[in-house]
C-alpha cells in the first residue's frame, strides 16, 4: 500500500490521477497495436473534431470545460501527430478554427472499431463492480455543480457553530473515532507509525486496561476530536493522540479536551503530565503552553517525529 492509498480522501486528486495514468498506460499500448500513433489524453479533443466539420477554440474550450491554453496544446500535439489541421474560418478571416486533416478523415474508421472495443470492455469492467465508477463521478459532479468545492469549505470550516463543545469519556462504540481521527491527523503532517497503531488498533490493551482514560469532544451531535492519558508511572501520565478534526477547527475543540484532561489528570491523582509532539506543529505548541506545559529535552521517544516534549506539574 502506497502513501496515496492511506491518505485515501486527502489525496482524492492523486489518486484519480494514477487511476487515469494506468489506463492510459495500457490503452495507448492498444492504439499502437492497431497502427495508431495515438494517447487518450487526445481522444476527447479529436472525437469533438471529428463530429464538427469545423469548430472553433473558444466553443471547444466551453463544452469540454477546458481552458483556451488547454486547447491550444493539445491541438497543435494532434496537428504535429497530422490528425488535425488549424485553417482560416469560411464566415470569419480573423478566426482559425479546427478540422480533421486528410489522416485524420482516414484514420476515423480504425478509431471508432478500437473506440468500440474500448467501449465494451470499460463497461463489462464497471459493471462487475459493486461500487460503479461512472456512476460514482458522476455524483460527485452533481454535488459540485450545486455547490463548488471551493463554498463547501468556507462552509464546513467556519468557526460559527450551533453548540458547544462536549467531552465524553471512552465507550466502545466511539473507539472508530479514537483511530480515525488520530490517522486523519498524522496522515496530514507526517507517517503513520508501529506504535501508532499498537494504541489506535488496541486502547483496551494499550491504554485503558493500564490505568488510562480516553476523552472524545462532541460538537453539533458529531465527534470532532479525542485524546488520551497514558499512564506511565505511579502519579505520571502522558497526554498523547490528541487530535482534532480539520472541520471543527476553531470551535475550541483543542482547548475543552485540554482543560478536560487536566482536569482528569488531577482526578487521578497525577503529579505530572508530559506529551511529546513536534516543532512543525505551531498551533498545538501555542495550545500546550497556554496551559502551563514547559520544555524539556526530548531524551528516548517511540515516535520518529517526536522532536518536542513538554511537561506540566499539578
Amino acid at each position: 500500500m502506497s502513501v496515496i492509498d492511506d491518505l485515501q480522501e486527502l489525496a482524492i486528486g492523486a489518486r484519480m490521477k494514477r487511476l487515469y495514468e494506468t489506463f492510459s498506460k495500457d490503452v495507448t499500448q492498444i492504439y499502437k497495436d492497431e497502427g495508431l500513433e495515438f494517447e487518450p489524453k487526445y481522444f476527447v479533443l479529436y472525437y469533438l473534431i471529428s463530429r464538427r466539420e469545423e469548430i472553433g477554440i473558444t466553443e471547444i474550450a466551453e463544452e469540454l470545460s477546458l481552458t483556451h491554453p488547454g486547447v491550444i496544446h493539445l491541438a497543435k500535439e494532434l496537428e504535429t501527430l497530422g490528425y488535425i489541421e488549424s485553417v482560416k474560418s469560411s464566415t470569419d478571416s480573423r478566426k482559425r478554427i479546427l478540422r480533421l486533416s486528410k489522416k485524420g478523415q482516414e484514420s476515423l474508421g480504425k478509431f471508432e472499431h478500437v473506440w468500440a472495443k474500448i467501449s465494451s470492455l470499460n463497461k463489462s469492467l464497471f459493471e462487475s463492480q459493486h461500487n460503479h465508477l461512472l456512476e460514482a463521478i458522476a455524483e460527485v459532479e452533481t454535488q459540485l455543480n450545486q455547490k463548488n468545492y471551493y463554498h463547501r469549505f468556507k462552509e464546513m470550516f467556519s468557526p460559527a457553530g450551533k453548540s458547544d463543545v462536549t467531552v465524553l469519556e471512552y465507550e466502545p462504540k466511539l473507539k472508530k473515532y479514537f483511530k480515525s481521527l488520530n490517522i486523519e491527523w498524522i496522515n496530514t503532517y507526517f507517517t503513520v507509525e508501529k506504535h501508532d497503531l499498537e494504541q489506535l488498533d488496541h486502547p483496551e490493551d494499550h491504554i485503558l486496561n493500564d490505568g488510562g482514560r480516553i476523552l472524545f469532544a462532541k460538537v453539533d451531535g458529531q465527534i470532532a476530536g479525542t485524546c488520551a492519558l497514558i499512564k506511565t508511572g505511579k502519579h505520571e501520565y502522558e497526554l498523547a493522540k490528541m487530535g482534532v478534526s480539520p472541520r471543527f477547527q476553531g470551535r475550541k475543540v483543542g482547548h475543552a479536551l485540554m482543560e478536560a484532561s487536566l482536569k482528569l489528570a488531577k482526578e487521578l491523582k497525577a503529579k505530572r503530565v508530559w506529551l511529546g509532539s513536534n516543532s512543525k506543529l505551531t498551533p498545538a505548541l501555542a495550545l500546550y503552553r497556554k496551559y502551563g506545559f514547559k520544555d524539556i529535552p526530548v531524551g528516548d521517544t517511540p515516535y520518529k517525529r517526536a522532536d518536542v516534549k513538554m511537561e506540566i506539574w499539578l
